[in-house]
């Protein structure tokens, strides 16, 4: 079901976007959550609780890997990521594009041996999953909700900022890029399939 997008303003200072910027809800399927949403991402203190829902825990690979950990880590949890009632392990790598680090996640049953057969030198038991984000050097656009009139449909692009957490026991996935200027809020269906719920957009005031 549509809902017509436009939802209020929260001005507020947002560390893991722009610093004194304003946030504003741009579009939403799910009004209320997206708002507060917004509200928790606009304080300071909450916004890290938020990401605190998750943990996760480091992975060693076999062989040498390289030695900057901010290009070349991979990091693993599990979590009900697509909310079917079943844990997932969920893998989330960090490789850099032009100096920059950009993020991607695998998704693999959470008894899944595929750790174990991973090394620095092959990836590729990784890679092959179908249940995956992996847009480096791509696109997301922003076109799932409606926004009313825009003169160019927004995306985020090339290198990517991606953050599972928990609220209310459900499993959502922020989604942002190096310019940090929109955020995406959404349900993992599975796949490379995403449900967008929530489209916010900073600008320093």
């Amino acid at each position: 079901m549509k809902v017509m997008s436009l939802g209020g303003l929260v001005v507020a200072m947002i560390p893991a976007m722009v610093s004194a910027a304003s946030m504003e809800l741009a579009a939403f399927r799910d009004k209320p959550l997206c708002e507060r949403v917004a509200k928790l991402f606009g304080e300071r203190l909450n916004a890290a609780d938020l990401f605190k829902t998750v943990e996760w825990t480091a992975v060693a690979l076999k062989g040498e890997g390289p030695k900057v950990r901010r290009c070349s880590s991979l990091d693993k949890t599990n979590i009900d990521l697509n909310n079917d009632g079943r844990d997932d392990l969920v893998v989330k790598t960090s490789f850099c594009m032009k100096g920059a680090p950009s993020e991607s996640f695998y998704v693999f049953p959470a008894d899944s041996p595929v750790l174990d057969q991973l090394g620095w030198q092959d990836m590729s038991p990784l890679l092959a999953t179908h249940d995956k984000f992996e847009r480096t050097g791509g696109f997301y656009p922003l076109t799932s909700l409606p926004m009313g009139k825009t003169s160019s449909s927004p995306a985020l692009s090339a290198v990517f900022a991606i953050q599972p957490f928990r609220l209310d026991g459900v499993a959502y996935v922020s989604l942002t890029d190096a310019r940090r200027e929109w955020m995406v809020i959404a349900k993992y269906r599975g796949g490379e399939r995403f449900e967008d719920l929530c489209y916010l957009h900073t600008g320093t005031n």
